[in-house]
């Protein structure tokens, strides 16, 4: 007995799925777009501070470590193993931080 089955699709239907992924890819670009729209004044403001030209990809990081150091640092009153995961988000991100090559001048 042979398992075999075929499958048909309707052009129409076929079109409405790749006017579908079109339109997620739309999302998605526009996204992208208000994310790095967001991050040139936070570029801006890490490259002066640094002394040296940041990119985005280096200012998404650097924004995620001062995130990482808020929530290890600052917790009011949380659980033991919530504070570790925190600990560990802080040295994961700075990690990628030095990994991505970003250096200050003086510092």
């Amino acid at each position: 007995m042979d398992n075999k089955m075929t499958l048909t699709a309707n052009a129409a239907e076929t079109m409405n799925m790749t006017a579908e992924t079109m339109n997620m890819s739309n999302g998605t670009a526009k996204v992208a777009s208000i994310i790095r729209s967001m991050a040139a004044p936070l570029a801006r403001y890490y490259s002066s501070v640094l002394g040296t030209e940041v990119s985005t990809r280096q200012t998404l990081l650097l924004a995620n470590a001062q995130a990482a150091f808020f929530m290890t640092a600052f917790p009011a009153d949380c659980h033991l193993l919530l504070r570790l995961g925190c600990l560990a988000w802080l040295v994961s991100a700075v990690i990628k931080c030095r990994n991505s090559g970003i250096k200050a001048e003086r510092l």
